[in-house]
């Protein structure tokens, strides 16, 4: 099992209670009929709904809820159906039925266009994490890819452009183009975009990528980037998640874009924490490592108790901190974010792939990694150098 220990007693106090709460949540066996599964929405409600899977499904790896991952990432895949525009279903229960509260018919449910993209990027991800072929070969999933980057599109792009609208309705039982559900009348939107785009990269589909990226380049407006398309044309206005969303993806992450961002995350941040919870991730992804850190401090001091923050606050301290970037669960980079604070952090057995490893990163001096156990070599790579490790070796990169 996972475990963390470091000199800072925020970031043990943290994750003892992080994966702890996320454990909680988990709901498999707890009723005869439960698909293996966890809580990812509301604590009032007895579901597991798409955006929150997304985003829990790397501290949920980490914690070793692979087979939870793998039944609802499917569970979603199976139900995006010709009649229901090629849209997966936004929520179901435990024991896989779909959640009325969210779905009236297959002409009126809760669907976000982001949802059908961030699915198949976070799916992926997990076979970087695992190596676990079923990710890339079971059926449901690999049409569910296909068909999100194919069918959807079509049956969503009324001016041929390859990027699908929404209707710019507020009704979300009618579809929207963001998750950010204040800016609903939003055609297109920027966490749209972008989570299109890094489906297509992860796909090897460049040059579909490419157009999309030219898209949102076009949407610059002086320091920052439009949120969307509207039917009057680009909107500037604050869009949160239109807004973070898209260099989280790999979309416009420029210096004074990403300037401008902070300043809007720090001066008018979001009601809803779940929102919230994807700053981590952003800004350690971009090396703005102390604010990354300021904020993944504020989600571990919530201690909210909506799931998705117990399971992101295990990633951002082992994933963010540690800068781990695994490769078809057969390589490992790492690339520290320790801010000035934390003077050294272990994780130990983190599960890449096959091999079980321990990491032990010591300020932005050094990095020692273990390989407890796997099936051969490991290549690691860890600033210029890349060791191939073995079980039971041990190497430490000087940076």
């Amino acid at each position: 099992m996972l475990t963390v220990s470091s000199d800072s007693g925020i970031v043990e106090e943290g994750f003892a209670w992080a994966s702890r709460r996320a454990l909680d949540w988990v709901q498999t066996g707890k009723a005869p009929d439960n698909l293996p599964s966890y809580w990812a929405g509301y604590p009032s409600r007895d579901m597991f709904y798409s955006r929150d899977i997304c985003h829990q499904a790397a501290g949920a790896h980490l914690l070793g809820l692979d087979a939870e991952n793998f039944t609802m990432f499917r569970h979603f895949a199976r139900s995006a159906t010709p009649a229901r525009g090629w849209f997966p279903i936004w929520a179901f229960h435990f024991d896989g039925r779909i959640a009325a509260l969210d779905y009236h018919s297959d002409e009126h449910f809760v669907r976000e266009i982001p949802a059908v993209f961030d699915l198949c990027y976070r799916a992926l991800e997990q076979y970087d994490w695992t190596g676990d072929r079923r990710w890339i070969d079971d059926p449901d999933l690999a049409a569910y890819y296909e068909n999100s980057v194919g069918s959807f599109v079509t049956a969503h792009d009324a001016d041929g452009d390859g990027i699908p609208e929404a209707g710019g309705t507020a009704d979300i039982f009618l579809g929207t183009a963001t998750y950010n559900e204040r800016e609903a009348p939003l055609l297109i939107a920027g966490d749209g975009l972008a989570t299109h785009y890094a489906v297509l990269r992860k796909l090897g589909r460049d040059a579909e990528a490419e157009k999309i990226q030219a898209t949102y380049e076009s949407w610059w407006g002086g320091d920052h980037f439009a949120r969307g398309v509207t039917k009057d044309g680009l909107d500037f206005d604050w869009g949160l998640e239109s807004h973070t969303l898209p260099p989280l993806f790999g979309l416009g992450g420029t210096e004074q874009s990403l300037d401008w961002l902070e300043s809007k995350m720090n001066s008018d941040p979001p009601k809803n924490i779940e929102s919230l919870s994807y700053y981590p991730e952003l800004l350690f992804k971009y090396g703005r490592d102390e604010s990354a850190w300021r904020w993944t401090k504020h989600l571990i001091d919530s201690r909210d108790d909506y799931p998705e923050i117990s399971f992101t606050v295990v990633d951002h301290l082992v994933v963010g901190l540690l800068g781990l970037r695994p490769t078809a669960g057969s390589a490992l980079t790492i690339e520290s974010h320790l801010p000035e604070e934390i003077g050294w952090l272990t994780a130990d057995h983190v599960k890449v792939g096959d091999w079980d490893l321990r990491i032990t990163q010591e300020a932005r001096q050094s990095t020692e990694v273990t390989v407890h156990s796997g099936p051969g070599p490991l290549p690691v790579t860890v600033g210029a150098e890349t060791h191939p490790l073995e079980p039971g070796q041990t190497a430490r990169f000087t940076l």
